[in-house]
């Protein structure tokens, strides 16, 4: 009896071993659904909804990371961010756009082996995208800038581990597997920290450290050096990773072409950009940003100068006369315009009629004068949509006060020369983004089109134009609505923020990713811009100076993210494949009751 408990004991190890070389050494045979296009038409719609979410995650958590140091630092609002991000978002997408990508983003997993399974293939990228969206939308959600493409290679991660087991993964860091994404959670920042930090102190010791007026002559003359640099690197990054076509470009063809282009911008500084800033901020002419482009035929004073008031004399400037209000009493205020039908109500209250409508309700400015679109509704509309656009995003937080006077500060008028070089990085990197990241999600999707119109797994899909214009769109939409998060976030709360520190930040994270795509690293351009701002705050000589909660909370999520999405898509993807079939000949989805026997 103790021999045969004994036994026992062994028989299920062996048995479970057994079954696992048996599995092993088995060959894969074809499904009947290999070869054959358009089935599951469920699937090919659940995956279009899903792509949506994820590129739209994308525009709100990665795009917003991009240009929260410029809405932060005052160079642009976040309503016209949102419209430059926009814009070049969608031009990279249509224009510079990859139009074949990776079946498996990142060759995380063999594609070969699902050759005999297409549709299996099929249903797991869709599941990428749930996993990577749903995660990266909580993210956003929690304030938190994490990098969309490693949350895409997470999700990729659970469909291997979920379908073939830990062998199902490409785990070697020469091989450029998971390890090497693990070495650019410590890469990426630790990179695009020095540089940036390099390019600030240099910055801070040729410029900022002077007397108000030095600074600034010092800072003009500068410009075409400070002008070769960063057009240079912009145009390197373009060439090496911005523009998909060039990427394998020889260093023949791109490195002549950046230093040419870097000396063309250089000369155009001395010509126009020096003196454009010595008239607009040294001499105070009131002349508009667009003639930057056109300065030296712009005759002196043509367009009249602007006064500027001194720290505590804002009281001496003259103040514009508003139209009398009656603080004690709220009485109804009638004001008539001609041609313009009689309107009451109180200022700043809505309206009980307006032109001939019973109750139409008018919000009033306090100047007496309706605000349009508000009788219809619009207005709350916008604050339910876009609430970021009706929020001071860029604005410094009193619980903040303490990390902000431990941080150097230069002149305003200084700062406002780096305004034009920050806002130049920003729309590459915006353009670039759109030319590679958007990728992450529709690419997933491009897999699943490319399954059900052929039947076949192909190691390189296709993208039709439409999908890139449908990723672009979802972007931008997630941009709009949900980038107030990331950018509150980082604006001011991490370091304080300046357009000199602001450029000096883009430029370490751009030259970063230029050389480490060449390079063969993997770096994200979101842990780049976060490390880059941490390290500029270190700059300050004073470690007060950087929110430090703040980024152990952001690092937190970098290492989180790709187990997370990992496990939410590998669950999902387990219980979808693994669920029980119904068949056609039951009645299911056919829109018509069977006949019960």
């Amino acid at each position: 009896m103790a021999t045969q408990t004994s036994m026992g004991r062994f028989m299920l190890p062996a048995a479970l071993l057994a079954a696992t070389l048996v599995s092993v050494a088995s060959k894969q045979t074809d499904s009947p659904e290999v070869g054959v296009p358009g089935l599951y038409k469920g699937l090919i719609v659940w995956a279009f909804f899903w792509a949506f979410l994820d590129a739209f995650t994308i525009g709100a958590n990665d795009v917003a990371n991009a240009f929260a140091n410029a809405v932060g630092c005052g160079t642009l609002t976040h309503r016209s961010a949102c419209m430059v991000a926009c814009v070049f978002e969608f031009i990279g997408v249509i224009a510079l756009g990859s139009n074949v990508t990776d079946t498996i983003r990142k060759k995380m997993v063999d594609v070969g082996l699902f050759t005999h399974d297409p549709y299996v293939l099929a249903t797991g990228m869709s599941m990428v995208n749930v996993g990577s969206g749903g995660w990266v939308l909580a993210a956003t959600l929690l304030s938190m800038p994490v990098s969309t493409t490693h949350s895409v290679v997470g999700a990729v991660l659970g469909i291997g581990i979920t379908a073939f087991g830990w062998n199902g993964v490409v785990w070697d860091f020469n091989k450029k597997g998971f390890l090497s994404v693990v070495a650019s959670w410590f890469i990426s920042p630790v990179m695009a920290g020095t540089l940036a930090a390099i390019f600030y102190m240099t910055v801070k010791i040729l410029i900022l450290k002077y007397p108000d007026e030095v600074a600034l002559n010092r800072g003009i003359k500068l410009m075409p050096v400070y002008m070769f640099f960063t057009f240079g690197t912009i145009w390197g990054f373009m060439f090496m990773k911005g523009i998909p076509a060039l990427k394998k470009a020889p260093y023949s063809t791109t490195i002549p072409l950046t230093f040419g282009l870097g000396v063309f911008h250089a000369i155009l500084g001395f010509i126009l950009v020096s003196p454009w800033l010595r008239r607009t901020i040294t001499d105070k002419e009131n002349l508009p940003w667009y003639t930057i482009f056109y300065s030296p035929c712009v005759g002196v004073g043509s367009m009249g100068y602007y006064t500027t008031f001194a720290a505590g004399d804002e009281e001496k400037a003259p103040k514009p006369q508003l139209a009398p209000q009656q603080p004690s009493q709220q009485q109804p205020v009638q004001q008539q315009f001609p041609g313009q039908p009689q309107m009451m109500g109180y200022p700043g209250q809505p309206m009980g009629t307006m032109g001939g409508y019973p109750g139409m309700q008018q919000q009033m400015s306090p100047y007496g004068m309706p605000v349009m679109g508000s009788a219809f509704g619009l207005e709350d509309l916008g604050k339910t949509l876009a609430p970021g656009f009706y929020r001071d995003i860029g604005a410094k937080r009193e619980e903040d006060a303490g990390l902000h006077t431990a941080a150097f500060q230069a002149d305003s008028m200084v700062e406002e020369m780096f305004k034009f070089l920050q806002l130049s990085s920003c729309c590459f990197f915006s353009l670039s983004h759109g030319a590679n990241d958007v990728a992450n999600a529709v690419g997933p999707f491009a897999s699943v089109w490319g399954i059900y119109s052929t039947g076949k797994v192909e190691k390189k899909a296709p993208v039709p134009i439409w999908i890139l214009i449908y990723g672009g769109v979802a972007l931008d939409i997630g941009l709009i609505t949900m980038g107030h998060h990331i950018m509150a976030a980082l604006g001011n709360r991490l370091t304080l923020t300046s357009p000199s520190r602001g450029f000096c930040i883009e430029l370490g994270a751009m030259f970063t990713v230029m050389v480490a795509s060449k390079v063969g690293i993997p770096v994200s351009t979101t842990h780049c811009i976060s490390g880059a701002t941490v390290a500029v705050g270190m700059c300050n000589g004073n470690m007060d100076a950087v929110n430090w909660r703040l980024f152990a909370v952001i690092f937190g999520g970098w290492i989180i993210t790709c187990p997370a999405a990992a496990f939410v898509t590998g669950m999902l993807f387990w219980g979808v494949v693994s669920s029980p079939k119904p068949l056609p000949t039951n009645g299911f989805f056919t829109g018509s009751v069977p006949t019960v026997n």
